[in-house]
This record gives structure tokens, sequence and C-alpha cells, in this order.
């Protein structure tokens, strides 16, 4: 990267702490602002999932950064005592903040991370910056991203391991963990953040188990619903921490029926103006 401007955030440590709507925590919010609350309050739990996604991720898009970040615990029998005492000399070596994979996840990774970089060479990916943290404002509300990758062709990447990444597979993934808010985060982050067009968003996917990979984009109206929750989200943001109030579901008897939508799924919250819209040109 060059010219780091003053708002990029150079550790994860420091990103999780800072108090900002990020992509994870709309996703919540639009459930309902209590359950932002407890996103924003609980512990993460580190799963395998997280760990290996974590380790991908850096062999792909950070290598200078695995030998600090990440260590490899030895395979040896815990319930001896020799395995014992080489377990506990391993862990004792090891500096705070450093993720402990198994030698399994490792080797796991190490395919998924080989798959996603053929991926790229295939495509001509080049990327002029990667595991782009910053902080921003939008709709003068605070907020703050963790972008992938950013491309020298204009676009935003993100890099996905999945059980599914044919295209019904992902387009699944995508309801489900609202990927599509996901895009328009980023680009109204980077947008707002570095004042800097966006030509749109790309998902490089790879499969866990077959490491077969694709590159989706997300057509029109995908897009265009992903786009109203984020501004639902951004507002809900600001308006609860005016009134210092995060609600729960409504407690009003509500109708649901196929073929139509259902109503708020948090109590309504009044805003005093209405929301801007994305610039055009990202």
């Amino acid at each position: 990267m060059q010219n780091i401007p003053p708002h990029i955030i150079p550790h994860r440590v420091q990103y999780d702490s800072l108090e900002a709507l990020n992509y994870s925590g709309a996703k919540e919010l639009l459930k309902s602002p209590a359950h932002y609350r407890l996103y924003i309050d609980g512990e993460r739990e580190a799963t395998k999932a997280l760990r290996v996604g974590s380790y991908v991720h850096a062999l792909v898009l950070d290598p200078a950064k695995v030998d600090a970040a990440f260590a490899i615990a030895p395979s040896v029998d815990r319930r001896t005592k020799d395995g014992k005492a080489a377990y506990e000399a391993f862990t004792s070596s090891l500096q705070p903040g450093v993720t402990v994979l198994s030698a399994e996840e490792a080797a796991e990774s190490l395919l998924i991370a080989s798959a996603a970089k053929g991926c790229i060479t295939r495509h001509g990916f080049k990327f002029k910056a990667t595991e782009l943290m910053f902080l921003t404002t939008y709709m003068e509300a605070n907020i703050k991203a963790a972008i992938d990758a950013v491309g020298e062709d204009g676009y935003l990447y993100d890099l996905k391991t999945c059980e599914d990444a044919s295209p019904a597979g992902f387009l699944k993934a995508v309801r489900a963990y609202r990927y599509n808010l996901q895009a328009n985060f980023y680009k109204a982050a980077y947008y707002a953040g570095f004042k800097e067009p966006v030509l749109g968003f790309r998902f490089i996917c790879v499969e866990k188990e077959s490491l077969q990979t694709a590159v989706y984009e997300l057509g029109p109206d995908l897009m265009a619903y992903g786009y109203t929750d984020f501004v639902k989200a951004v507002d809900s943001y600001k308006a609860c921490l005016a009134s210092g109030e995060w609600p729960g579901y409504s407690q009003d008897i509500q109708t649901l029926d196929l073929n139509k939508a259902p109503t708020e799924a948090a109590a309504p919250i009044n805003l005093d103006r209405k929301s801007t819209r994305l610039n055009s040109s990202h």
C-alpha cells in the first residue's frame, strides 16, 4: 500500500476494539438492535472455520505476516508425559495473539490457499492493497471495514471458503449471510474513505472439499436489496446511539405469508432526517 492515510487501522485487535458499525454488526442490527448489542458485548468463539479462514486469508493476501500471526501445534499425544511436556513447551513459546492451528487444519488451509492463488493468477487479478482495515464516516455515522483486496482494475474483492461454490450454492449463501449487504457496505465505506470510484464487488470462492473455484459478481436486484439493507442498518445504528435504546423484536402481533414481505423484525426507530443515497460512481 502507498500513501497510507491516517484512518487506516494496522492491527485486527485495534479494529475490533473500535466502536463503529461494520458489516457483521449490520447483519445483527437488521435482526434487531438488541441482537447487535449482544454481538458487540459477546465473546467470539475461536472455531475451526474461523481459524482456517483466517489462515487462508493470510496465506493468500498477507503472507509476510503468516509466521508472526500463526503457529502449528505439534502432533503429540498430550495424554503422555512426553507429549504433554512438548505441548507445554510449544505454548509457552507463543507470543500473545498468535492463532494456533492443528496440523490437519494447517494442511487443509494450505490446499485452499493454493487453489485461491491459482484462481487469482488465472484471472490476472492484481491488487494494490490487501487486508485493508479502516475507519470512516457515512451518513454522519462512524463505520469501519475490513476489505480483503482492492484491485488495480477498480474492483473490490472478497475471498470466501465455501461448502458449495456452485452458482446455486453460493446464491444460497448470499441470501443466508447477506453478502449483498457486505458488497454494498464495503463499496460505500471505500468510497467514503478514499474518494475513489468502485466499479464493482467480486467474490473469489473456493470450495473446501473439491477445491473448485469460482468468481462471482452480484446482479442489480441483489445489489439493490443489499443497498436498502445497508442504509436501513446505518439509520438504525444512528438512531439507537442517539436514543441510547436498543430494542428487540416488535411486540405487535404480525402476519406472515407466502409472497408477502414480513413486517420489520425490530421495533420501529424514527429518524429526523432522510437518508442520503450512495454516489452512483461507486
